[in-house]
């Protein structure tokens, strides 16, 4: 069922998949694109995990707001504040690209509320700049800049880059993905994440996370070469990669039943 709930200035929007007697697992997206993505993992999973699937502020169904805090530790709270509103001391984390990256966040500042790992693709290793946070945010033509260059590559394309099998692109995915972006107060947020980014976990960070983590990659990821992966492993003590050939980023779209086999484990 889906739900809102308000968090320091973001209304959230979430899908609950209620199944009190198992375990629960939290879903979250990558940049751009929202709980959508997950739809063919969720009717694998239900049977054996309670959900919580979350458009990260400002995607999808959540509030499009450019006076909210956009950083990783922000969201990293929020996601905890959701989990303490539904009385849930533990949660198995499932996160793509900088779902994964948020993923990591949670479990580096919350240690002792997280069960394990699954990271499709993560973000990694990306430095905070300072100076072009500044350069960017404070420039008033940058949303207009990021609207015409989302219009001018277009959703297909930015799918077509996503994904390595373009005959899984359908009419119905395209109008689910360009949905948010018809909304022209996602172009102040989109520049003002930049801006929040505050610097993926830093080597040093990484190694103090101790939960099992799993991690897949796909050979063919145009937005986040898959062997940044191996470089990942080296600090995070408990963490295995699978790299699967033939498969691009947006791997809940690409390979579906594989993450389930993974995460069913």
């Amino acid at each position: 069922m889906r739900s809102t709930i308000p968090f320091k200035g973001h209304i959230i929007s979430f899908t609950f998949y209620k199944n009190s007697l198992k375990p629960t697992l939290i879903m979250l997206h990558g940049f751009l694109a929202s709980t959508y993505c997950f739809r063919k993992l969720i009717p694998l999973l239900q049977r054996d995990f309670q959900i919580i699937t979350i458009d990260i502020p400002p995607f999808g169904e959540s509030e499009k707001s450019n006076t909210c805090l956009f950083s990783y530790d922000h969201m990293a709270d929020a996601i905890k504040f959701i989990m303490d509103n539904f009385f849930i001391s533990k949660a198995i984390f499932l996160g793509h690209s900088m779902g994964g990256q948020i993923s990591l966040r949670f479990a580096y500042k919350y240690p002792d509320r997280i069960n394990q790992l699954y990271l499709l693709a993560p973000c990694s290793f990306m430095k905070h700049s300072p100076m072009f946070a500044k350069l960017i945010c404070h420039n008033p033509l940058s949303p207009f800049i990021a609207r015409r260059l989302l219009k001018r590559k277009g959703v297909y394309e930015m799918l077509r880059h996503s994904i390595y099998h373009d005959n899984l692109i359908t009419d119905e995915m395209l109008e689910h993905y360009k949905q948010p972006f018809l909304d022209k107060n996602i172009y102040p947020c989109i520049i003002k994440i930049l801006n929040d980014h505050q610097g993926d976990l830093s080597e040093q960070a990484l190694s103090t996370i101790k939960a099992p983590t799993k991690i897949i990659w796909g050979k063919n990821d145009e937005i986040i070469p898959y062997e940044i992966g191996y470089e990942l492993i080296r600090y995070l003590p408990n963490a295995t990669l699978t790299t699967l050939d033939q498969a691009g980023h947006l791997l809940p779209e690409e390979y579906p039943h594989h993450i389930v086999k993974m995460v069913s484990q």
